[in-house]
């Protein structure tokens, strides 16, 4: 004897229809987003494992930022890595890079007052 838990009517189907639609329009739109991203065209190290991205285990250890220093100097001061789970992740060193990328098209930036002095 066969149990069917779910009957088949057509407004179950529907109801599953519909409940799978937008789920999957979420789904292809993240993954378009993603491979459309501006940040695939930087440069930088290759990932190494789908876990671990460009980071090796010996990341973990205390002098970890020779390897990010390494990065800086083969590809330069704005270049990408890939984090946990192969996420890309961009990495700016340079402040006027980081200014430009964020601010393309000269709006939205935030002007300080005149009594707000920066370290040199």
């Amino acid at each position: 004897m066969v149990l069917n838990y779910i009957s088949r009517t057509h407004s179950t189907t529907t109801a599953i229809v519909l409940s799978v639609l937008p789920l999957l329009y979420i789904v292809v739109k993240k993954v378009l987003h993603r491979l459309s991203a501006p940040i695939r065209q930087l440069p930088g190290p290759k990932s190494v494992n789908w876990l671990t991205g460009s980071l090796e285990r010996h990341v973990w250890e205390p002098d970890s930022q020779d390897f990010q220093l390494e990065w800086t100097q083969k590809y330069g001061p704005v270049f990408r890595y890939y984090g946990m789970f192969n996420v890309s992740i961009p990495y700016v060193t340079d402040s006027n890079k980081l200014d430009h990328s964020i601010f393309a098209d000269g709006h939205y930036r935030y002007y300080r007052s005149p009594s707000v002095e920066l370290y040199p």
